[in-house]
């Protein structure tokens, strides 16, 4: 596994890998706000505002075989603030989005001095260890946090227990819990 940066990509390969990413995200991450946009849209909020956060692992055949982004604090006000926009255009989507109570629950306020986890999506990883996947995940959590957070943060439903399964196993610690949601951080330490 080696991960690439989005922003490092040419621009030939971002403008095939934006809507390979985005059909990823819709398919497996079928709870996510992003399954409310176009690609148009998502591209808007997504890419614009946070590609610098983005990073990728591809498979020989460029398949993504594992995608990751974070979303620092100012990149989340951005990103809600035009998903909101985009929503209150469209008010079927606005509906549906705002339909399901526990929504309005997913605002648990994080610790401060951490990077939020956004995504971890594994798409193709079935021919490397657990064990050397978790390391090399952690060594690119490092990898960014290094010199300007504490660690990362993710936040996930309470009924996604192969999230669960996966921070416990990978050492993430639950700070905050409500009914449909867990808030769960893990620290890094630096020499």
């Amino acid at each position: 596994m080696k991960f690439i940066n989005f922003s490092k990509l040419s621009h030939k390969n971002k403008t095939i890998f934006k809507k390979k990413i985005y059909y990823l995200i819709i398919e497996k991450m079928k709870l996510s706000v992003f399954t409310f946009l176009n690609f148009k849209e998502f591209e808007k909020i997504y890419f614009n505002v946070n590609k610098e956060f983005i990073f990728i692992d591809f498979t020989n055949k460029k398949k993504i075989n594992c995608l990751l982004t974070y979303l620092p604090e100012k990149n989340e006000k951005i990103l809600r603030d035009n998903l909101l926009s985009i929503l209150f255009k469209n008010p079927v989507k606005f509906l549906n989005f705002f339909f399901s109570p526990s929504n309005l629950f997913k605002n648990i306020r994080p610790p401060i001095g951490y990077l939020q986890l956004f995504h971890i999506i594994n798409a193709n990883l079935k021919n490397i260890k657990k064990k050397k996947k978790y390391n090399l995940i952690n060594d690119l959590h490092r990898k960014v946090v290094k010199g300007k957070y504490k660690g990362v943060y993710v936040l996930y439903r309470n009924t996604n227990f192969i999230a669960k399964k996966y921070y416990y196993n990978n050492n993430f610690k639950i700070y905050k819990k409500n009914l449909f949601y867990s808030l769960a951080v893990k620290n890094f330490k630096f020499i």
